[in-house]
Parts: structure tokens; sequence; C-alpha cells
């Protein structure tokens, strides 16, 4: 991602919006319309949406999946996990990460578990191998998880369907033969303005459909044919740069502890503080832990400050 730009207008009255806008944007058709974005993932109809579950996973430190349901399948509950990636996972890679999500996930919940990772832009997961394969006898070890790229989905038979979760992502899906991409994304978006929902609802579409372009295209093309005041009305835009403010906030005042901790005390053998830190999601706690590493007189003192601090702590 690129660094963070709080969300300003340019003298040109151009939108700026956070470094985080594709993973705001590519989250939310998953809670406002899980049943879309399962069909699409798995390709069948015969499930029952349960519930959204709780994704933090909690051992030494919190590691936080991106999407995670409960769904009853074939008669038996059963979990889909969804990765949602902007470009590759490098440190670690996807593989690796998602080995550890799938482990942790099954050591808390015990049930079958039907992983997917959606990589959103051309370019990334061609190196995805789907899995990990350790073929040793007596220590056979297989994760397996299902790879789905935007670019290689065809657009035509999603756009055909009308599912309305599934709208904001047409855009980066294999056009029709002979078709721009430009072109294509003003046909996604003038089907998603068609579409039979409440209107609030269908410009918040329009809005996330818009932001998720900017993956492919320059976003003052995209305004010839999606209304501005569309975006700047919309819930989706406004929950979007609120978003981007809270996270730019949580990632300064992360910073700034770290920082404190890096000239106070020898952190090398600490345990991996960041992830610790960003587990925490009430702001407040993170100002407090300011001045506990200003205050602390160990590094074992700060410590403790952050295990009360922590999520179930």
């Amino acid at each position: 991602m690129d660094n963070h730009r709080d969300e300003k207008q340019t003298a040109s009255g151009e939108i700026i919006l956070p470094h985080q806008q594709f993973d705001i944007v590519a989250k939310d058709p998953f809670y406002v319309f899980p049943e879309d974005m399962l069909r699409f993932l798995m390709d069948r109809l015969d499930f029952e949406f349960i519930e959204h579950v709780d994704s933090n996973l909690t051992t030494v430190e919190v590691r936080h999946m991106d999407i995670l349901i409960k769904v009853m399948l074939e008669g038996q509950p059963v979990l889909i996990h969804c990765e949602i990636q902007t470009d590759d996972s490098v440190q670690p890679n996807m593989v690796r990460r998602n080995v550890g999500y799938l482990g942790r996930c099954y050591e808390k919940y015990g049930l079958p578990i039907y992983s997917f990772v959606l990589y959103l832009r051309s370019t990334a997961g061609h190196r995805d191998p789907g899995g990990y394969f350790q073929n040793v006898p007596g220590h056979r070890f297989i994760v397996e998880y299902e790879v789905i790229r935007l670019n290689e989905v065809d657009g035509a038979s999603i756009l055909e369907a009308r599912q309305p979760g599934l709208m904001p992502f047409t855009p980066l899906m294999k056009p029709p033969a002979g078709m721009s991409g430009l072109e294509w994304t003003r046909h996604c978006a003038a089907v998603t303005q068609s579409l039979p929902v409440d209107s609030a609802v269908r410009n918040n579409l329009v809005v996330e459909l818009w932001v998720m372009s900017g993956l492919a295209h320059e976003r003052p093309h995209l305004l010839t044919f999606i209304p501005e005041v569309i975006v700047r009305e919309s819930s989706v835009y406004q929950m979007i740069i609120e978003r981007g403010k809270q996270l730019g906030a949580k990632e300064s005042t992360i910073a700034i502890i770290l920082d404190l901790l890096d000239v106070r005390f020898d952190v090398s053998t600490a345990p991996d503080l960041t992830s610790l830190l960003e587990a925490i999601d009430d702001l407040q706690q993170l100002r407090h832990l300011v001045h506990a590493a200003f205050e602390a007189e160990h590094l074992e003192n700060f410590l403790h400050a952050l295990q009360t601090a922590r999520p179930g702590a």
C-alpha cells in the first residue's frame, strides 16, 4: 500500500481517498450482501448463512483474518474464510500466512474450513500455489485453499446475474472480447445504477465500484460517468473517510510508541510489539500506552501495561 494520505481537497477539487480504501471497500459486501459473496466464492447454492464469526485469533499475539463466516453446508456447520489481497503478500508470503491462520482458526473453532484468497489487482496472485504440501511419509501435511484472481473471472456472466454484492468487483474482472477496460467499467457502472434496489444502497454500490475501479484506471476518468455528487453523499464514502482517519491516527500512535521504546530500551528481545499494538482498536488505550512507554522504568513495566490493554486481557 502507499503511504497514508488523509482525505482532503486539492486545488482542482479532486477527491483524495485514504490508502486503506481498497481494504475497506472490498470487505463491505461480505457484511452487506454475504449470500452474494458466498455464492461467488463457493460456486454453489446449497448453503445457509448463519453468522459472521469473530476473526481475531489470539495466542501470544492477535492475528486478524479478513472474512470469517459460518454457514450450514450439507447438514453441518462449516467456516468460510476469505483473505482479500490487493497485491501479493510478502512478509510473510501468503502460503505461510494462510497456513498460520487456518491452524489457529481450527484450534479455536474445531470446524471444517473452506478457505479462499481473493486477489484484486491483475498483477497479483500469479505465483500463489494455493496451499502447502509436505509429502513426507508419516509426516504428510497438506493445507489447501482456493485462489481467485478477479482478472481471470468472466465479468459478463457475473454482471448478467445482477447480484448486488458482486457489482463493486466487476470492473476488475475480464471484460468481453473487444471491449476496453474503461468501456467495461462504464458498462458495469451503468448496470449497477439500474439495479432494482433502494437508491441509497444503489449509490453505495456505485461508490464502491468507483473505488475498486481505481485499481485499474485513473480516477478522473471514472468521474466522467460516475457523478461526484453521488460519491460525496454516499454513506460508504463517509465511512471510508472516517475509517481512514481512524486507521491513520492508530498507525501514527503506534509509531510514536515504538519510537519511544526504541529510544529508551533495547527491544530486540521483546515480543512482536507491532502486532500486539495493532490488535488494540481503542485509540484512547493506545494513547495511554504512549504515556506508559514514556514513564516506564523498565521494558517489563511497559509490557505489563500492554498486556492489560490487549483485547481479551
